[in-house]
């Protein structure tokens, strides 16, 4: 009998190491965390199996060919790809990866949440000046002039990152969009307290892809880093009168399979995933439109939350955020400096404008934040 006890024990104890090895333990409802990393920052990744990852629930991705090693088969240029491109004042934000090496080979970072969420921009009222618009939505960007015979297969910018105040129903993001037919891709950085279950700046990423509309990864974005997440935190962020924290934001499209790539960073860029192209209509090709500036959300009758800084922006001034070095991937996948633009501001609340800062163009935009004071004195660049 004591025999028998012990042996059931032994066997017990066996099967649980064995779970314990492959680090299975149910995670998100998606299958078993191989890994699972906590940053200093508090934010904690589950490291998924590749092929687990949420985007292959999209319905046009269930039979796929994807694979974890997956790259661009081409890289455009990217102009000023380097830290010496550093204006005064300016200083790159940190590359999050991931501590402890990040992921294992052939898994994905998820972050950990008690329960997911977010605002839903399903609900499309219509579209202004190009850009999908949502009730309580608000923009100030500068975009390309419509023009049906050219196209883009990429666009880029240098972001100045902040961390603007949001309520928990409001969001606050500074992006860069791509948009063909009546898809839309957008990648860049946000305040959404309620997707992200805190006021951190994070990186997103969402796209409208015919009948779905959705952030990161619910929209058939593929995950192929191990080491940098999706949705990770970007610290520091800047602050009005101190510090500017930038870093550089990139889409192209791949020209031999037609997925669209996302890019970060200042120096070399990583590359965080892709859009694969069987999940668009208007997208399977090159987009017909790019842009980059501001985007917030607020329910109807409640104030809208501060773009950026939280100031409207000023000719010769530093109190509005910002894109630098805006430029697009044209027909032929040579970068190039956008040109033929115009800006303009959905709501009067906020304001952008454009202007050639040589050897840049600058895009600033913002609006008003009610908890800022507004009569604060602001360094200027005269």
């Amino acid at each position: 009998m004591v025999l028998e006890a012990i042996r059931r024990v032994l066997l017990i104890c066996f099967v649980f190491s064995i779970l314990a090895v492959k680090g299975l333990s149910r995670i998100h409802g998606l299958d078993y965390a191989a890994k699972t990393v906590t940053n200093e920052d508090g934010d904690t990744y589950d490291c998924i199996d590749f092929y687990k990852q949420p985007a292959f629930d999209h319905p046009l991705l269930k039979n796929h060919s994807f694979h974890p090693q997956m790259t661009p088969t081409f890289q455009p240029q990217m102009i000023g790809n380097n830290n010496d491109d550093l204006m005064v004042n300016e200083t790159a934000t940190d590359i999050p990866f991931l501590k402890d090496g990040g992921c294992p080979h052939g898994t994905v970072p998820i972050r950990r949440m008690n329960k997911s969420g977010g605002i839903s921009k399903a609900k499309i009222s219509n579209t202004t000046n190009g850009v999908i618009s949502v009730s309580g939505t608000h923009f100030a960007i500068s975009q390309t002039n419509t023009n049906m015979w050219k196209l883009y297969n990429g666009v880029g910018a240098v972001m100045s990152v902040y961390n603007p105040r949001a309520l928990p129903s409001q969001y606050s993001s500074a992006e860069i969009i791509l948009k063909g037919g009546t898809d839309s891709i957008i990648a860049g950085w946000t305040v959404n307290p309620q997707k992200y279950r805190d006021s951190k700046t994070r990186l997103f990423v969402y796209a409208v892809a015919g009948d779905m509309h959705c952030f990161d990864s619910e929209c058939g974005f593929v995950h192929v880093n191990s080491r940098v997440p999706i949705d990770f935190a970007l610290e520091p962020v800047s602050k009005l009168g101190g510090q500017t924290y930038i870093n550089k934001f990139f889409i192209h499209r791949d020209p031999k399979w037609g997925a669209w790539w996302l890019q970060f960073g200042m120096k070399k860029p990583i590359t965080i995933g892709f859009w694969p192209q069987k999940i668009f209509k208007g997208l399977q090709e090159s987009a017909t439109y790019a842009a980059c500036g501001g985007e917030v959300f607020t329910p109807e009758n409640i104030p809208p939350p501060g773009m950026g800084t939280g100031y409207i922006p000023r000719f010769g001034y530093y109190d509005g955020s910002y894109c630098r070095e805006f430029v697009v991937v044209d027909d032929k996948y040579n970068t190039v400096k956008a040109d033929s633009i115009e800006s303009y501001a959905t709501n009067d609340a906020y304001a952008v404008f454009h202007q050639y800062h040589k050897p840049y163009l600058y895009v600033r935009f913002g609006g008003p934040n009610p908890g800022l004071a507004m009569d604060v004195s602001l360094p200027s660049n005269k």
